[in-house]
């Protein structure tokens, strides 16, 4: 999905990952106030660099012909030690022997080209590379797909895409093309897409566009198909869309977004019959499990605002989410792993990313603190079902360019067998060695 969206709204995007990738920041060698020049077109590839001109240009724009192939990437180096106390100490020999420390080194890089060798024909490929010991080197292509368009009317997209369907920031129900969900630890990081057909048809002020997703599929007949429409009335942009594919539930969606005072505001509704997952709950007699479905009218939702002072260099974002295919109860973890050995239920089915029903996430970052290299950041995280919940201060400074030194204290909090439980602390020192080329 391709439109015009407020600056500010990912300049927050921006401000939140920048203690994940503090090397990154350093490389862009931005300030604040540059980040609000024109608007931005964002494009689902991360292809268009930010600029007025795009801002303003059309969908045709973007076939654009180059003499040339245009490449870049990225490279991260990150050597990570953190030291982890079950509980909260409680006295300075508890601090200081009773920790379990570790030291973690990952190396990181991505390649990307851009081939545009005709007005009506483009060529993008990104390829990701990684590798953290003690595992084995992780390559592959993240994406590889062409563009090309029809008298200016219908513009299409084939191939390996990464795909902007919903519209929030550390959750987003609504999202059911991408092949992961989004990371509220790591909300900015890339997430694969499906093998999809795109086809785009912009009028007036307005988008529609349909999605033909052959992903790991065999079949015909199983090709999802998943339409969308965006309607800009006024201030406020309205997205409608549906999934459909054999053999899993139907899916309706709802987006909203649009600015109230100093806010920007955002939402998600998804309505859907029946559930994907697999359920399992604890009896008494053996096996001490039973697995179950859920062959209802599901809704899920999630809200949230972000809100940003180029002034104080100062952006918050906050998000509630209600998962209507969670659980109403803890979720039954041991029950589960049993019915995982027995085949009964999927690994995905026993390891829900989001188990319970209610959750909240913040994030607050004060960047260039005081004119500084110093970024300040604070997110919290709860699953408000279970009452369990982690809050995670980090500080990041760059003495140099294309060197970030962070610190950051995360705070666990808990039962046993809650989400986030049971009390925990961890504390952890990065060095991240890196930028863009």
């Amino acid at each position: 999905m391709k439109r015009i969206v407020l600056a500010k709204f990912l300049v927050v995007l921006v401000l939140l990952a920048a203690p994940a990738f503090p090397a990154l920041a350093q490389e862009q060698g931005e300030s604040f106030d540059d980040l609000f020049e024109g608007e931005i077109l964002e494009e689902e590839g991360g292809v268009f660099e930010d600029s007025t001109e795009q801002g303003e240009a059309g969908p045709e724009e973007a076939f654009l012909v180059s003499e040339r192939l245009e490449w870049g990437g990225s490279f991260d180096l990150l050597f990570d030690t953190q030291v982890s106390w079950d509980g909260y100490p409680d006295s300075w020999d508890m601090l200081f022997n009773e920790g379990t420390s570790f030291l973690a080194s990952r190396l990181a890089a991505d390649l990307f080209f851009d081939a545009r060798p005709e007005r009506d024909f483009r060529v993008f490929g990104k390829v990701k590379a990684a590798y953290e010991y003690p595992y084995d080197w992780d390559i592959g292509i993240f994406e590889l797909f062409a563009d090309f368009q029809y008298k200016d009317l219908l513009f299409f997209r084939a191939g390996k895409q990464t795909v902007q369907w919903g519209v929030g920031y550390f959750f987003s129900p609504a999202d059911v093309l991408n092949l992961v969900s989004i990371d509220p630890e790591d909300p900015e990081a890339e997430r694969e897409g499906p093998l999809a057909v795109k086809t785009h048809f912009p009028f007036a002020a307005h988008n529609a566009y349909l999605y033909l997703v052959a992903n790991d599929i065999e079949k015909p007949t199983e090709i999802a198909v998943a339409p969308k429409l965006e309607l800009l009335l006024g201030n406020y942009e309205l997205g409608v869309g549906g999934f459909y594919q054999a053999d899993l539930s139907p899916k309706g969606m709802l987006t909203l977004t649009g600015p109230l005072w100093e806010l920007d505001l955002f939402a998600e509704a998804m309505i859907q019959w029946g559930s994907d997952i697999t359920y399992v709950r604890s009896i008494v007699p053996a096996p001490f499990y039973e697995t179950y479905t859920r062959d209802e009218l599901l809704f899920s939702g999630t809200a949230g605002f972000a809100y940003v002072n180029p002034d104080w260099d100062l952006a918050v974002v906050a998000e509630y989410f209600f998962n209507g295919q969670g659980y109403a109860n803890q979720f039954p973890a041991a029950a589960a792993k049993a019915a995982l050995v027995a085949g009964d239920i999927t690994f995905a089915d026993s390891h829900p990313v989001y188990p319970g029903r209610h959750y909240l996430a913040a994030g607050v970052n004060w960047f260039e603190l005081l004119d500084s290299r110093f970024s300040v950041m604070v997110l919290y995280l709860t699953n408000l079902s279970d009452g369990s919940g982690m809050i995670i201060p980090s500080i990041t400074w760059g003495p140099i360019e294309h060197l970030a030194l962070s610190t950051e204290l995360s705070i666990g909090y808990g039962e046993i067998g809650d989400q986030y439980g049971p009390a925990a602390l961890a504390y952890t020192f990065s060095v991240s060695i890196g930028g863009l080329f």
